[in-house]
Parts: C-alpha cells; sequence; structure tokens
C-alpha cells in the first residue's frame, strides 16, 4: 500500500479510519457517527528527558492488520505498533521500542497529543464512562468531556498513597474505560436520540508492569502507564527492541454497558479468560446471604483494636435474635492479633475457635475477612525488613488503618512466598472459612513510592502475582472456598469467585443509589462467571431496595447494626423478612447475562443506574427486578411480559425454565397491592404466601384477560411479615 493512502475497514459493529497523513484515527458505529477519535501513536517518556513524537515512516496493511513504523521518536529511536481490525473489536498490540542509547522508561501515555509542555491526552469523544474512579458518587462515573477535568484516576488495582491520583477502592482493577460521542450540539433536535452515538470500551487483553491511570485533560483522556524505570531500572532501552505500554481491545455496541458486555465477550471467546468451573459446595455458598460483622463494629465503636469476643457474641445475638438467616457469617477487621500470622488474638478473642464452630452447628458457614499482605512485625516470620516492600532507598514502607500502621510483604521474594503460602494454608486448615472476604488491592504502594525485589512485577503485576501465591495456597487446602473481592477487571476471573460492591461509607444519604450504580457494572461480571453480591449500606432506611437489586445478580448481604447506626435507624421486622425472602430465592447459576429495562445512561446524578433488571441464563429469562419508575422519574418502558404491577418487586425462578414457562415462581414486593402474572394460557395458578412465622396463607387468584391477578400481602391474618409468595403454574 501507499504510505500515504488512507485506511477505511467496515466491520459489522464499527468503522475505522486512519489517515498516515496526520496519524489520527476514528471510530464510527454502524450509522456513520462518530463514536471517537484519537492519535495512534502513544507518547513513550524517557528518564533522558526529552520526548518528542515520530514520523510515520511505514504502514503495512492486509485487510485485517495494520503495522505502523514512527521513526525519529524522541529524536532517534524506533516505535512499532500493531493493530488488528476484527469482527469482535479493534486490538492494540503493546507497541514496541528500539533504541541505541541507554535509557529508562518512565512511563507510556496511549493515544497521545503533544503540547509545547510535551504528551497530554489525546482520545476525544463526548462522555467519558469510568466505573471505579472515585470511592464517593461525587466523581460519578459518566463525565462530559465539556467539563475539562484535569484529573487523574486509577484504571488499576488503586493506592492511597498518591496525592495527584483520586482515592478510589471498590471496582478496582477496573482495567477498562469507556465513551460516547453526540453529533453536533447535544441540544440540537435528536441529539440524545438519532444522533447519540454507539458507544465504545477500551480494555486490557493483558496485566502490565506499572501503575495503569487514566489521565483527564482539556476535554481529552488517555490510559497512562507509569512505570518509574528511572527509579527501579527494569525497563531499559539500547538493548534490541523492547514491548513498553500496554495492549488493548477496543469494542463497540449501542450501549456503553453493551460495549463492556462485548470486552468481557470477546475475551472469553479468545480465551484470554476463562471463567472457572465451580464446584457444587461453591455455587452453594455462592447462592447464600451473608451477615458481615463491620456495620456493627463501627456503629458500636468495636472496630480493630476494640473488637473482642464480647463484641463479637454480641453481634452474632443480635442478628439470631433478630430473624435473619443469613448463610454465611463474616467476621470483619480486626479479629487478628497480628496482621500477618493470619491467626487470632488470644487476649481479645479468647474463645474465637469454639465461636466459630458454634457459628456451623446452627447451620451457617464461616467468613473471615483478611488483608493477607499486611505485616505487623516481620520477625515474627523469621523475615527481615528488607523483605517488606521498600521505597528506593531500601527503606520499607508503611501503611496505616484506624491508628494502626504496618508493612507490606514483598511477595516477588522466596523467604516471604513461603512465609504466606505457609500462613495461607495454616489459616485455611485452622480456621475452615467457607468464603474469604479479600482486601488488599488499594494498600499497593505505587510504584513512585515502592517497588519488589523482582522489579518487573510491579504495579498491577503485583497483585496478580499477590492473588496467584494467596488464593492458590487456601485452594490447595480447600478447593471449595470462595473468595470474595470488589474488582471489575475480567483479568481477574481466574482468582475471583464473588463480587463485592465494597464500603459505601463515603455514600452517607445514598448508598441505595450507589449501589445501583456499582451493580449496573458489577452485573456484567455475569458474562465471565462472577456473580455480585450486595452488602448494603450503613443505615436501614433504603437497605431494602439494595437487596432488590441484588437479588438478580447474586446472593444479598447486610452490614447493619441492630442497636442505631448513623442515621440512628434499626430494621423493621419487614426487613427481615424481604431479607429471608430474597435469600430463599437467590438463583444459584454463576453465568449469566443482565439487561437494564430501565436504564439511565447520561445523567451525572442518575446515568449508570435501572431502576429495572432482567437476568437470562442462556436464552432462558431466569429473574426480573421491576419497579413503576426510573430513576430520572420518567415512565418505565417495559420490555418484559412477566407481570404487570405498580410493586416494587423481584421476581425469580425456581426452575431451570424461563419465567414465561415456569411452574414455580417466587415473589418478594416491597409493596403491598396487586400483581398480574401474564400468562393467559395457563390452565391454573395458585397463590402462596410464606410468612416469618412459618406459616403459609393461600391468597386468592383472578383470572385476568392477560393472565391472573393477585393481591399481594405484606402480613398474614396473624400479623407476621410475608417474606415470599410463590406462584405455582399449571400449563
Amino acid at each position: 500500500m501507499s504510505d500515504t493512502q488512507p485506511i477505511v475497514v467496515a466491520r459489522a459493529s464499527y468503522r475505522w479510519e486512519w489517515s498516515p497523513a496526520t496519524d489520527r484515527f476514528s471510530v464510527l458505529d454502524r450509522h456513520g457517527l462518530l463514536v471517537l477519535s484519537a492519535r495512534l501513536q502513544p507518547a513513550v517518556i524517557l528518564s533522558t528527558g526529552s520526548t518528542s513524537a515520530g514520523a510515520v515512516g511505514s504502514a503495512d496493511f492486509d485487510g485485517d492488520e495494520l503495522t505502523v513504523r514512527y521513526e525519529n521518536v524522541n529524536g532517534g529511536d524506533l516505535l512499532t505498533l500493531r493493530v488488528r481490525l476484527a469482527e469482535d473489536g479493534i486490538w492494540f498490540d503493546a507497541p514496541r521500542y528500539e533504541s541505541a542509547r541507554h535509557a529508562d522508561v518512565v512511563s507510556v501515555l496511549s493515544f497521545a497529543e503533544w503540547s509545547a509542555d510535551g504528551p497530554v491526552p489525546g482520545m476525544e469523544c463526548d462522555y467519558i464512562v469510568h466505573p471505579g474512579s472515585s470511592e464517593s458518587s461525587a466523581l460519578g462515573p459518566v463525565v462530559p468531556s465539556q467539563l475539562r477535568l484535569d484529573v487523574t484516576t486509577w484504571l488499576g488495582r488503586g493506592s492511597n498513597d498518591c496525592d495527584d491520583i483520586v482515592a478510589a477502592q471498590w471496582g478496582l482493577p477496573v482495567h477498562y474505560v469507556a465513551g460516547f460521542s453526540i453529533e453536533g450540539s447535544m441540544c440540537e433536535r435528536g441529539a440524545l436520540t438519532r444522533r447519540l452515538s454507539a458507544a465504545f470500551c477500551l480494555g486490557l487483553t493483558a496485566v502490565p508492569a506499572g501503575d495503569l491511570l487514566l489521565r483527564q485533560k482539556n476535554g481529552r483522556m488517555s490510559p497512562w502507564l507509569r512505570t518509574h524505570s528511572d527509579q527501579w531500572r527494569f525497563l531499559t532501552t539500547g538493548s534490541g527492541a523492547i514491548e513498553v505500554g500496554a495492549s488493548w481491545a477496543l469494542t463497540v455496541a449501542d450501549s456503553y454497558d453493551s460495549a463492556i458486555r462485548d470486552y468481557y465477550r470477546a475475551l472469553r471467546a479468545r480465551g484470554i479468560v476463562r471463567p472457572r468451573t465451580r464446584t457444587a459446595a461453591q455455587r452453594a455458598t455462592l447462592a447464600r446471604p451473608q451477615f458481615n460483622t463491620w456495620g456493627a463494629q463501627c456503629a458500636a465503636g468495636t472496630a480493630v483494636e476494640h473488637f473482642d469476643q464480647a463484641a463479637l457474641e454480641s453481634i452474632y445475638e443480635d442478628v439470631r435474635a433478630s430473624g435473619m438467616r443469613p448463610g454465611v457469617f463474616v467476621i470483619d477487621d480486626k479479629w487478628e492479633g497480628e496482621y500477618g500470622l493470619l491467626e487470632h488474638d488470644a487476649e481479645r478473642f479468647p474463645r474465637f475457635e469454639a465461636f466459630l464452630d458454634r457459628v456451623r452447628d446452627d447451620g451457617m458457614q464461616v467468613g473471615l475477612w483478611a488483608a493477607f499482605l499486611r505485616c505487623d512485625a516481620p520477625a515474627a516470620h523469621g523475615l527481615l525488613p528488607e523483605h517488606m516492600l521498600c521505597d528506593s532507598a531500601g527503606a520499607p514502607v508503611k501503611r496505616g488503618n484506624q491508628g494502626h500502621s504496618y508493612y507490606l510483604f514483598d511477595v516477588s521474594q522466596e523467604p516471604v512466598r513461603a512465609v504466606l503460602a505457609d500462613r495461607a494454608r495454616a489459616f485455611m486448615s485452622r480456621y475452615r472459612p467457607s468464603l474469604v472476604k479479600f482486601d488488599f488491592g488499594y494498600e499497593l504502594p505505587a510504584l513512585a513510592n515502592a517497588a519488589p525485589r523482582i522489579r518487573s512485577w510491579g504495579g498491577e503485576l503485583l497483585l496478580v502475582k499477590a492473588l496467584e501465591l494467596v488464593i492458590g495456597a487456601m485452594r490447595e487446602v480447600d478447593p471449595d472456598v470462595v473468595v470474595m473481592y470488589y474488582n471489575l477487571s475480567p483479568l481477574l476471573a481466574d482468582f475471583v469467585d464473588l463480587h463485592s460492591t465494597d464500603d459505601m461509607y463515603l455514600n452517607a444519604d445514598e448508598y441505595h443509589a450507589e449501589a445501583n450504580r456499582r451493580i449496573f457494572f458489577s452485573s456484567l461480571l455475569g458474562e465471565i462467571g462472577v456473580p455480585s453480591y450486595g452488602s448494603g449500606g450503613y443505615d436501614w432506611l433504603q437497605m431494602q431496595d439494595i437487596w432488590l437489586d441484588t437479588a438478580a445478580f447474586g446472593p444479598i448481604g447486610s452490614l447493619g447494626s441492630f442497636h442505631g447506626d448513623p442515621r440512628d435507624s434499626t430494621p423493621t421486622d419487614l426487613d427481615i423478612a424481604r431479607y429471608n425472602g430474597l435469600a430463599a430465592l437467590t438463583r444459584p447459576s454463576t453465568e449469566f447475562a443482565t439487561e437494564p429495562l430501565t436504564p439511565a445512561y447520561l445523567g451525572g446524578s442518575t446515568g449508570a443506574r435501572s431502576s429495572s433488571w432482567a437476568r437470562y441464563e442462556g436464552d432462558a429469562l431466569t429473574a426480573l427486578v421491576t419497579r413503576p419508575t426510573r430513576w430520572d422519574g420518567s415512565g418505565v418502558v417495559r420490555k418484559q411480559r412477566i407481570v404487570r404491577t405498580e410493586a416494587r418487586a423481584a421476581i425469580l425462578g425456581r426452575t431451570e425454565e424461563s419465567l414465561e414457562g415456569s411452574s414455580s415462581l417466587g415473589i418478594v414486593s416491597l409493596d403491598p397491592g396487586p400483581i398480574e402474572l401474564l400468562r393467559p394460557h395457563a390452565e391454573r395458578v395458585t397463590a402462596m404466601a410464606h410468612s416469618a412465622d412459618g406459616g403459609r396463607t393461600e391468597l386468592g387468584v383472578e383470572p385476568t384477560p392477560d393472565g391472573y391477578r393477585i393481591e399481594l400481602r405484606e402480613r398474614a391474618e396473624n400479623g407476621s411479615p410475608v417474606e415470599w409468595t410463590e406462584f405455582t403454574v399449571v400449563s
């Protein structure tokens, strides 16, 4: 091909256009609307301090694959980039860099532009979608580019030790970013309908060595991989071609949640991601409701070192007395004595193991929180300070939580690996938890502050290596153990069994709204075999709505206090009944697809939310969550023919059949009133209300032209709250 010939490639979901003269590419949707544009060449920032763009020296294209060679990069180097234009997306290989001089790669800014001050973000779209950008809803995931934010957020594991990066924990590592555009002014006629483009998702295809960030400036964005090899000397030029930056896949679909879904599916179809095969015991645990002690600890002032046997048993007695029936009782921080030993504090918890046996005897499984890489005292493990993560001067770094400081194990060192693996195996053998709440990624230091002894394991790779080591050791003892984490990345699917919506402590007054938005993204993990757990917020005021959302995607949970909380709220008997009802109906399958029935995509306060959901297992619609209004207040546009109701309700199949044909359905309604089951061809329908006292009440069923109408009850005749209602259908 000619070096000046533009390249245009059309696929089913997108059209790619690239000009060698400008090195700019555009991605258009199937209707011809611009989705995004950017310069193809990344900026490779070296320790020499001189950073400049190269020129396109040659471009080879064979119809599916484009290879571009940039000459005179940074004053004389060669950069090679390969792009594969496939039906399932656009695949960008990690760039290869060649230089005759010795220099260290400090960072790589993908799709960069150049200004007088050097490289700046270059990807252009009208809306940026970045879930996990902040622990708080103050910085939402959907940001109009016209805000021109000057902000750096984590696409990777997160860390709380950098003043120039927004603090975050939930959803990390996310490993992708999405976006979309609008043709013309967003105020023009049809701007949000026929002029609204399809969306893209740009996601990693492999975990890189470095801190993965998203840089926004002047209304543009770029993924930014900070390697800091000038400090650590692991990525150095001068000895042939080296791989720099990250490899990406870009998918295009009608909406950004669909583009993310297609990204997950593309990785799965290519074998990059393989959902784990769950054992029968794991599937059973994954369907069990949870109770976590953390909220009650915080409310009572018994968190961290104030947590003791009396506090633990008091929380447990409260759960039992409430009538709540969790299947997993999770003990949160800090049941341990020293961090790192993975042993309970014998002084604060003299009856800890007897308590765990009691929990099991009561029919529940035990869950334990652990931050496996924290270490209070290296000497307690026969280790030295240099076996901890150290800064560039060789001094071990320390982190802290609520006044407690600790070191961090360096998992790249063999003595540490041996100790950690032994500790993890001993922890599993001694305490036998069925579920482990893994907590830690956000504490791994940024590479600006510390690095492992094996420098090439730094950044994102260090978390992967830690998960491989710790979870691998735990599974040696118990292959049935379930591991819960809060990441959205598909690249950790081999380690994580259950997604947690995580701690929403910065979202007071809107726990239900934030949970809904987090589930909007985490529900997509069903594509790779990871259900979502919803733990609720720190008060009881909208807890039922959080549980209702969670019902379509995984087990529900609670971390509420029974003796007052930040809002001085306490649970009602209806709260407890609906917890038990939804818990009884949780679907056991871990692989599913979700569809928001009432999505709100654009709004900063309402975007990335849906009031109603559908869950599919294969082609079968197996669960439905329905509310009468949207998050933005407009009327619901229904896409389901299962029920007709003004109640907030969850309808879940109790068989493997689709809801349209299932002979048994379970319904939990947050509101009393009528519900119409749209089954006009059914011969007979019966309805049975299951109440908290174990009673059953048959409800009246009235035939209608479209099916059968049932008046749902909040309480039985004796006042006992209804947990769930069973519909039996005879066809």
